[in-house]
């Protein structure tokens, strides 16, 4: 029983001493933590560089002159008179009445 007991006390101070061996676990630990606060300067850096880029964009387009004709379709003239010459069609009505109406059909 004491033999038992003896071993009991070596195996439990050997991996007493096992579990507190921290020393490589340091090591390990450390670097993932340096790569982490490496990439994350190199995000901070590339989050800068996007909001000088925006501000960038924002003040061009400040500065840009509007092109309203261009964004605009351009505007029918309601008083304009097209003169469409009839030629010898068919006409139905007199020929010189104020609006002439022109239909056009493919018969098939």
């Amino acid at each position: 029983m004491i033999m038992k007991l003896i071993q009991f006390l070596v195996v439990g101070f050997a991996v007493l001493l096992i579990s507190c061996d921290t020393g490589n676990n340091d090591a390990a630990l450390e670097k993932k933590l340096n790569e982490i606060g490496d990439n994350q300067k190199v995000l901070l850096k590339k989050i800068e560089y996007m909001d000088k880029s925006i501000q960038n964009l924002a003040l061009a387009s400040k500065n840009k002159p509007a092109d309203n004709k261009k964004q605009q379709p351009p505007q029918a003239d309601p008083n304009k008179v097209y003169n469409i010459p009839i030629g010898d069609s068919f006409t139905k009505g007199p020929e010189n009445a104020a609006v002439t109406i022109i239909e056009w059909s493919d018969f098939q």
